[in-house]
Parts: C-alpha cells; sequence; structure tokens
C-alpha cells in the first residue's frame, strides 16, 4: 500500500505527490468495519536519487520526456514516477523502452485490500467503497485520454471535455463524502482538474492527474 507523505513536502519540492511504498497501517481499535476494495497499480520509476531534492531534479527530466515526474520514496530511497499502469507486464515494457533515455528505470507495486472505517462511518460503507470504484473507474478513464493524447488519436478538446466530466464526478464525491477524508481527497482532484483548463493539455499532464487519482485510491484513510 502506498502512504503519502504529505501534500506541503511534495509541493516545496514542485512535485505534484510524494508517495511512499510501505506496508499497510494497522487497524486502530476504534475500528469496527472493514469496506473491502481490492486493487494493485504498477508505477514506472526512474531509479534511486540521493535525496528528496535530486529526486525533484530528476522529476524535471522525466517530465521533459512526457512523463508524470512525480517523486516516490521506498523505504529510505527515492524514485520518480513517469506513470502508473494497470498490469506489471504494461509497466515491464514501458521500462523496456525508456531505459534508451539513459535512465535506468524499474516497475514498482502498490495496492491496497481495503479500509478500515471508524464506528460512525461503518453505516456508510456502502456509499465510501462505490466512491472509491469510483476514483478508480475515473483513473482509466484519465489513462486513456493519456494514451491518446500520446498516440494523436485523441485531440486537446476531447481531453478537456473528458477531465470535465472526470471533475463533475469528482465534485459529486466531495459533496457526497464531506465529513471524511474520501471527501478531501476528491477535492484536492477537483483542484488538480481545475489547473488543467488550458487548450494546450499534454499528455503528460493528464498522466500526472492520473497518477494523483491512483495515489487518492491507495492511501485514504478513514482513522
Amino acid at each position: 500500500m502506498g502512504i503519502r507523505v504529505g501534500r506541503a513536502v511534495a509541493a516545496a519540492l514542485a512535485a505534484a505527490a510524494l508517495i511512499i511504498i510501505a506496508s499497510a497501517v494497522a487497524a486502530a481499535p476504534s475500528c469496527v468495519s472493514r469496506a473491502v476494495f481490492s486493487v494493485r497499480y504498477h508505477f514506472v520509476c526512474y531509479k534511486s536519487a540521493d535525496d528528496a531534492h535530486t529526486a525533484a531534479s530528476v522529476s524535471s527530466v522525466v517530465q521533459s520526456h512526457g512523463g508524470a515526474g512525480y517523486i516516490v520514496k521506498t523505504g529510505d530511497d527515492y524514485r520518480v514516477a513517469a506513470g502508473c499502469y494497470y498490469s506489471a507486464e504494461d509497466a515491464r515494457k514501458v521500462c523496456s523502452a525508456l531505459s534508451d533515455s539513459g535512465l535506468a528505470c524499474d516497475a514498482v507495486e502498490a495496492g491496497v485490500d481495503g479500509y478500515d472505517l471508524p464506528r460512525d462511518l461503518a453505516p456508510q460503507a456502502d456509499a465510501v467503497l462505490g466512491a472509491i470504484r469510483t476514483l478508480d473507474q475515473l483513473g482509466r478513464i484519465i489513462y486513456g485520454a493519456a494514451n491518446g493524447l500520446d498516440g494523436g488519436t485523441m485531440t486537446a478538446d476531447a481531453a478537456l471535455s473528458l477531465i470535465a466530466d472526470a471533475r463533475s464526478a469528482a465534485a459529486a464525491i466531495v459533496a457526497g463524502q464531506r465529513e471524511n477524508a474520501l471527501g478531501e481527497e476528491a477535492a484536492y482532484l477537483v483542484a488538480l482538474m481545475d489547473d488543467i483548463g488550458s487548450a494546450s493539455v499534454t499528455a503528460r499532464e493528464v498522466r500526472a492527474l492520473q497518477v494523483a487519482v491512483c495515489d487518492a485510491v491507495l492511501n485514504v484513510r478513514f482513522v
């Protein structure tokens, strides 16, 4: 499961997000319910940097090559994610294709198998899971848009229209989950989508948004 260190740290590094691939956090004693949802994402990452600031520099290079440029922390090592994929095979293929850039990369798997809910949120478990599934589906749709922009099969206008629809879905999650952490995650995604409002939208920007959506699915905490 990926655990985000914090958006403030990421902002200080001029990066969109900071993720740690780590073990799951133990359930708090107040939890009385487990909402089951299982998903695995595969991040394509360039090799470890010496520190977060070096990783930020590598992130700029990755972005210049069209990658998302997300900073990822695995244990004590920093990596820079070029993108997030839905199969290990796709991630491996991308790593192979990127090897010619001179930066070594590998595929890092991150997943979640469920969410611990506090007592007062347990009755809303179905609604919470429905919203998380929606986020996961939005990520997959946005992933398709990034690929379409990369491959020339989707115009910038079509991508912006798709993002506008995704924003509406995320805003609905904000309204429905306002009292818990999922609403907070969705509000952050809405803000990111609002930042993508130019006819010159790039595949890199859309791919970075998709990584942010996957990050939210992995890292939302209710306790």
